[in-house]
């Protein structure tokens, strides 16, 4: 009847939308669950299948990308906000060192186990772009504050802990880092990081059988 298809149509959008980010070598798994889904006829049976089997792909697929990237973010910001307090006493030398080499790392790790776990050159590259944006996000955000913090202590800017040649402004402090220039040297470090962490975990989740990866248990209608 006409709630039955459109239960079964919404059913269909889930799963669909849900498979859809999958890595290549899940593909086949994704198609099975839509064929299982195809084969249920009651209502509830197919809401219950299709949820059960989306949650078990956004873990394997968009969840993933989105868990890495994010917290590729927070990391870098929670590293880069202890790095300030810890030389806030003195007011120096400056974080310049921690925050183009760390969050380089951070972006090599994320992208080398999301590639390799996905095998997939893609989506470790967009796992990777997603966890370099965030990551800058995040660092602005801790500059900015934190920069404040710096100059209204002792006068000198948070990444070299250098004094300003003439009057600063919070806008100034805030953007310190865009207008200094000073992202394009964390840039030119952290996207080689990105690439190479990508092209390196494609390597090893190619070097990888079948049978190394764990089965995706199939759901049933019952869950």
């Amino acid at each position: 009847d006409g709630g039955s298809m459109s239960a079964r149509d919404g059913a269909e959008r889930l799963l669909d939308l849900a498979t859809m980010r999958l890595p290549a070598y899940r593909a086949e798994w994704g198609q099975a669950m839509l064929s299982e889904l195809a084969s249920i006829d009651n209502a509830d049976a197919r809401r219950q299948f299709a949820r059960s089997a989306a949650r078990a792909a956004f873990g394997r697929g968009l969840g993933m990308t989105i868990g890495f990237g994010l917290g590729a973010g927070l990391l870098v910001a929670a590293l880069v906000l202890v790095a300030s307090r810890l030389q806030l006493a003195d007011g120096g030398p400056g974080i310049l060192d921690v925050t183009v080499s760390v969050p380089a790392f951070i972006l090599l790790l994320v992208t080398l186990l999301s590639a390799a776990l996905a095998r997939s050159f893609r989506f470790g590259l967009e796992t990777g772009v997603l966890a370099l944006v965030t990551s800058l996000a995040a660092l602005f955000t801790v500059l900015a504050t934190e920069g404040i913090v710096w100059m209204n202590r002792h006068g000198v800017f948070l990444l070299d802990g250098d004094p300003p040649r003439g009057v600063v402004d919070t806008r100034g402090i805030v953007f310190n880092l865009f207008s200094t220039g000073m992202w394009v040297g964390h840039l030119v470090l952290w996207v080689p990081a990105v690439l190479i962490g990508t092209a390196l975990g494609a390597w090893i989740g190619s070097q990888r059988s079948p049978a190394d990866i764990r089965a995706v248990r199939v759901p049933s209608p019952e869950g």
